[in-house]
């Protein structure tokens, strides 16, 4: 009997083959730089905002979700190392083409709109050197990423490898210059700075915010096909980078938090450059205004390259229309998924600011989370025989990670709520017109 279409994938003579051109390296500096960007240079503000001076908590918080969701993600990438990420880890898990296309455009949409998330939090680095209208800059920046998202995987990948060397450096400079002008402080004094005096609810609605620094292993796992020895070097890199992020948000966090009030940092359109300003560093010729604005501009286009590659792997599995699983002859990359990732993203940057995008993006993929821990626990309970060679982790642990999801996403907005619920309308009925093409796709 012939394996439904979302357990294969199907190449026609319309498409040619992704290229395995990724490193071992080259895929844990691609994880490392596409969750240790923006999030944390455009939101530590908003965060503090909400969560005041027990922000960090909310990092934390979010910290251990990631943790326990990227544990999941390392097995499932392990055993299924496909573009389609998500969706075709939830295809086999429920065995559906139906649950494999929602999960599917939850993470489309979520790629698509953290794109236009970090493109609109790119004005506040920027007024450093000329101010532009926020959706100018963002129609403009997407535009830049998407041209080097369609130049190829590994062009992309290099420009990654320069951009996350940059942003990283920017984070260590503020860690250290926090931490050594908070040596000005009492012990006593310290401790007042970050002793939290927050509700609960406070606490957790920062955590829906800052959960959106941490995420990126959806967009890790969806370049899959162009990593050497995916099976192996996939799930390392994933957990890598993941525990990286969490050591380095928390420790910015306190940082931040020691240097400047909760008043300073709520307010500010670029709250890592005023930790610098606070202790007396300003860097020459707007030198860390330009790493913050490429560590935005390495989330847009990670998040750009996952949007693309999602299409496309979705669309050879029978989940979209086979024109958007088409891959150029000369380039090999799926150029026109590319193009509607960018006109996607720029319809959504005109929709709405950087927090509720930013919300909006952390719930769909908390939705997806939510799913794939239940179908990890699925597939552990059915089969008979492991895969030889994967990523194992304990049963408990897409249990806890359920847990921690579900209750987050209880804690968003109304707003992000009803974004997401159209998000899942459109992608229903997009499912019933497709229909026809989706059974006929389950009995080949």
């Amino acid at each position: 009997m012939t394996a439904p279409a979302w357990q294969r994938a199907r190449v026609t003579h319309e498409q040619h083959q992704l290229k395995r051109t990724l490193s071992p390296i080259a895929i844990t500096l691609y994880a490392i730089g596409d969750i240790l960007g923006a999030g944390i240079y455009a939101l530590v503000g908003k965060v503090v905002g909400i969560a005041g001076t027990a922000a960090w908590i909310s990092f934390g918080i979010a910290a251990v979700i990631a943790v326990f969701t990227g544990l999941t993600y390392a097995e499932l990438s392990s055993r299924y190392p496909v573009a389609a990420g998500a969706a075709a880890y939830s295809g086999r898990a429920f065995r559906s083409p139906a649950v494999a296309f929602l999960i599917g455009m939850l993470v489309l949409a979520s790629g698509i709109s953290s794109a236009a998330t970090v493109s609109l939090a790119f004005a506040g680095y920027l007024e450093s050197f000329v101010t532009v209208p926020p959706v100018a800059g963002s129609v403009v920046l997407l535009g830049v990423m998407t041209w080097i998202s369609f130049r190829g995987i590994q062009e992309s990948s290099n420009v990654n490898v320069v951009l996350t060397i940059a942003e990283a450096s920017g984070l260590v400079l503020v860690l250290v210059v926090g931490f050594w002008f908070a040596g000005r402080l009492t012990p006593a004094e310290q401790l007042a700075q970050v002793a939290p005096h927050a509700t609960l609810a406070q606490i957790l609605s920062g955590a829906t915010l800052a959960f959106y620094a941490y995420i990126g292993f959806e967009d890790t796992a969806n370049v899959a096909e162009e990593v050497r020895d995916a099976q192996r070097v996939l799930p390392r890199a994933i957990l890598i980078a993941i525990g990286t992020s969490c050591l380095v948000y928390v420790g910015i966090t306190v940082a931040a938090l020691l240097t400047l009030s909760t008043e300073q940092l709520a307010t500010s359109k670029a709250p890592l450059l005023d930790v610098l300003r606070a202790a007396g560093i300003e860097p020459p010729g707007g030198a860390f205004s330009i790493v913050a604005l490429f560590a935005i501009c390495n989330t847009g286009l990670l998040n750009l390259i996952m949007a693309s590659r999602l299409t496309y792997g979705m669309a050879r599995e029978g989940l979209l229309p086979q024109v958007l699983g088409r891959v150029h002859p000369v380039r090999a990359t799926p150029w026109v998924a590319v193009l509607l990732a960018y006109a996607l993203a720029v319809g959504l940057a005109v929709s709405g600011g950087v927090q509720i995008l930013a919300q909006t993006t952390s719930l769909l993929l908390l939705c997806v989370f939510t799913t794939l821990h239940v179908g990890l626990l699925r597939i552990k309970r059915e089969e008979t025989a492991r895969p030889a060679g994967i990523f194992v982790t304990p049963s408990w642990t897409p249990a806890v990670g359920f847990v921690l999801c579900l209750g987050l996403a209880l804690q968003f907005p109304l707003e992000a709520h009803a974004r997401t619920l159209l998000v899942l309308a459109i992608g229903a009925l997009l499912y019933v017109t497709l229909g026809r093409r989706m059974r006929r796709a389950t009995v080949r």
